[in-house]
């Protein structure tokens, strides 16, 4: 008995490990991942005079992810406190005013591509606002793959904006608090962070810029083109 047991237990034992290989195997070949992007407090937060010196896309994660079709679904969280609900809402205009894509309100939560809401504090990654660099003031988690071979975003991003960071900021305004909200709605779309001086995807947020600067809305058009309105 003892001995058919330690066969029985063998065998379990091998089959369970064929059964974790496969099943690791099957996610690799998918190629389903999530993605953190953070937004950090701009020290310096003055416009530059540099010259845009970006001769290539920034995408996120820079291998062209994007949505199926030009026209993106959101929905703002009802907890969202009204200026940071008017913050999203200048944030939507400004990117649907570049005319590249359309973003328009889910019925609910669970229609919407994109979910835009705020959080107390940054807790992403084992760290907290207080020991991250500058401060984190928005973060975005996307949820990328590939379907048919084409590199999508395969399901719910979720993009906030942090009170706490956006208090010790300073970023009391709404159009401080927009240009973050830009920011993150950018990744939200598929631009990574730029090294641009004029963009809004730089990783320091930028709080001066009232509309999506001409570099991002070129980026933008460059990774939409050709997907379907629809």
């Amino acid at each position: 008995m003892n001995e058919l047991f330690s066969k029985n237990f063998i065998q379990r034992v091998i089959w369970l490990s064929i059964g974790a290989f496969l099943i690791s195997l099957i996610i690799w070949l998918v190629g389903f991942s999530t993605s953190l992007s953070p937004a950090v407090v701009d020290e310096n937060n003055v416009p530059t005079e540099q010259v845009d010196t970006t001769t290539t896309p920034a995408y996120s994660p820079k291998t062209n992810f994007h949505w199926s079709t030009k026209t993106i679904s959101y929905h703002i969280t009802e907890t969202t406190p009204g200026h940071y609900r008017q913050a999203w809402m200048r944030a939507i205009k400004a990117w649907n005013a570049v005319d590249v894509v359309n973003l328009i309100p889910a019925g609910n939560s669970s229609q919407a591509d994109i979910i835009l809401s705020v959080k107390t504090s940054y807790h992403e990654g084992g760290g907290t606002v207080e020991n991250i660099a500058g401060g984190v003031v928005g973060y975005t988690r996307e949820e990328f793959g590939h379907v048919d071979g084409i590199p999508l975003f395969v399901h719910q991003n979720k993009s906030y904006l942090i009170i706490n960071s956006m208090k010790q900021a300073h970023y009391d305004s709404v159009n401080e608090q927009a240009s973050v909200a830009m920011h993150e709605l950018g990744h939200d779309l598929g631009l990574e962070h730029s090294d641009s001086p004029h963009s809004i995807m730089q990783e320091a947020a930028p709080t001066y810029l009232y509309n999506i600067p001409e570099v991002d809305a070129k980026h933008l058009a460059q990774l939409y083109e050709g997907i379907p309105e629809r």
